[in-house]
């Protein structure tokens, strides 16, 4: 069965990935899996023992090094269990009748690898416990699990309140064209108001930008059309912050060097300085 994947590591994100799920749980019908991974790599670091220390002192200060790595494996476990049951407990409150905990060792993206089947979405906070002391930082895996997993992707960036809005950001190439196909037969974005955004004004594009909002239209979306210029990003985030929109949807980053330019540093750079979930839509 399809299921909400949300990934819970720390205090920074959680909560906010663990609302934006329980929205997206509610709007798909579909279970919700709160998932935490202990992955030893990003805590461990390789002791410097190169000094003039004799065989015994280096032998019981590797054994008391093993022994304190042993004792941090068990905290952070119990922390993530304890995490777990908290956003269980709240999901639950707020009317998620199937919440499933899933703690796992290993690497977070061969995690979500072994999951992708039947993730219908995955949902994670912009960075984790690395960057918790950094509103601007993105996540040291996030931009390696949006490109390695084929599920749609929703980003929390702060605050979660339910969005009744959303911008579609448009760049009248053949993917963003997919990417409104996309939009209209998600779920997630059913009876919202759809804010059409794209920050070019060639006619060739501006061509394509009319036929995707007759499009979105036909369908029965509410469209607001808009015509940018400037910087890319900023001027994304500029209008979405003017008009109060909910969320913004984009495609997600491209494999191929030529798509870099719109769907990979533009998406990044949004994904930084946003602040209102990101969909990520595959």
């Amino acid at each position: 069965m399809e299921q909400i994947t949300a990934c819970v590591d720390g205090p920074h994100y959680s909560k906010q990935v663990a609302d934006l799920s329980i929205w997206a749980a509610k709007r798909l019908s579909v279970p919700l899996t709160l998932l935490h991974v202990l992955d030893k790599s990003s805590h461990q670091t390789e002791p410097e023992l190169s000094g003039n220390l004799g065989v015994g002192s280096r032998e019981q200060l590797l054994q008391e090094l093993v022994e304190l790595d042993e004792q941090r494996a068990k905290l952070a476990m119990k922390h993530g269990k304890a995490l777990l049951s908290e956003l269980e407990d709240d999901a639950k409150a707020k009317g998620i009748d199937d919440v499933r905990k899933l703690q796992r060792h290993g690497n977070l993206v061969e995690t979500l690898l072994e999951l992708e089947a039947k993730t219908r979405v995955l949902v994670l906070g912009k960075s984790g416990e690395v960057h918790q002391s950094d509103a601007k930082a993105i996540g040291s895996q996030l931009e390696s699990v949006v490109r390695s997993l084929k599920a749609h992707t929703l980003v929390a960036n702060g605050e979660f309140s339910v969005p009744e809005s959303y911008l579609l950001a448009f760049d009248g190439s053949d993917i963003s064209e997919k990417l409104v196909e996309k939009a209209l037969s998600t779920p997630l974005l059913a009876g919202m108001t759809c804010h059409l955004v794209m920050v070019e004004d060639s006619q060739e594009k501006l061509a394509a930008f009319k036929r995707a909002a007759e499009r979105l239209e036909a369908a029965g979306v509410n469209v607001v059309q808009a015509q940018l210029t400037g910087e890319v990003h900023r001027a994304i985030l500029e209008y979405q912050a003017s008009k109060h929109v909910g969320m913004i949807v984009m495609g997600a980053y491209g494999h191929s060097k030529l798509r870099q330019f719109f769907v990979g540093s533009n998406t990044t750079k949004l994904l930084v300085e946003s602040t209102v979930p990101m969909l990520l839509i595959r």
